[in-house]
């Protein structure tokens, strides 16, 4: 009698807007899941960033002309190595240093959208069999664009798509986490609940998951607290049909 097989390992890739958001969302179902992935559209910035913005000033962590997105790409793949993860870091520039004063001379915001959600399609001809995990688009401006991207992405690109809720932000701003479940209603988007992705809860494993973002703990203070503490919420996400 031929033994029964093991069910397919499977592989989450949690798309992240900053090199933070991942981990304090996402963490606990990576862990349950090793050799899965974290893919960060904003990972980019200048080389030597001077002056400071005032997020990285109230980091107080850095120097002024610190290489501060290579020093976070490191925080990443530390946090990442925690779970059992991989990292992948898009090239795009963070918010705060998209002007004339860092020298950027990338896409518009107007283009961003549509070159992000490209450039994951590319990513997920380069990984298949990956079980997407797509932000939903709170808090901050780039989270928006990363979660329309990831939208258009999640529409064109086969198999089971999934939607987390960031935190700390849906627990800060409830009501736009409730508008943002609106407006994908709006378009056809459903999210159901899905068992599979239930976190272990294990509040020690997230703690030191989220010391390897050393450069950012000063900076989100109390959030931090709040991302250990909220179960992560991660939806199945049905596509609207072509």
């Amino acid at each position: 009698m031929a033994r029964p097989q093991p069910p397919a390992r499977r592989v989450f890739n949690v798309i992240s807007p900053h090199l933070d958001d991942g981990a304090l969302s996402c963490s606990l179902l990576l862990a349950a899941h090793p050799g899965s992935f974290f893919t960060t559209i904003f990972a980019g910035g200048p080389p030597c960033t001077f002056p400071l913005t005032p997020w990285d000033k109230a980091a107080r962590f850095f120097p002024e002309g610190a290489d501060i997105p290579g020093v976070r790409r490191g925080e990443d793949i530390s946090a990442a190595a925690m779970v059992g993860a991989s990292t992948v870091h898009l090239p795009y520039w963070d918010r705060q240093y998209r002007n004339d004063q860092y020298g950027y001379r990338g896409p518009t915001d107007d283009e961003l959208t549509a070159a992000i959600a490209e450039d994951l399609l590319t990513l997920a001809g380069e990984h298949q069999g990956h079980t997407w995990v797509i932000p939903l688009g709170l808090h901050h401006p780039d989270h928006r664009i990363a979660a329309d991207a990831a939208l258009i992405f999640a529409a064109r690109q086969p198999g089971d798509i999934y939607m987390y809720e960031e935190l700390p932000y849906m627990i800060e701003n409830p009501a736009e986490a409730t508008e943002r479940k609106a407006f994908l209603t709006e378009r056809g988007f459903v999210l159901r609940a899905d068992a599979s992705t239930a976190p272990s809860g294990d509040r020690a494993l997230k703690t030191a998951v989220l010391r390897c973002h050393a450069s950012q703990r000063r900076a989100l203070g109390k959030r931090l607290r709040t991302a250990v503490r909220t179960p992560e919420r991660i939806w199945s996400l049905l596509t609207p049909e072509p």
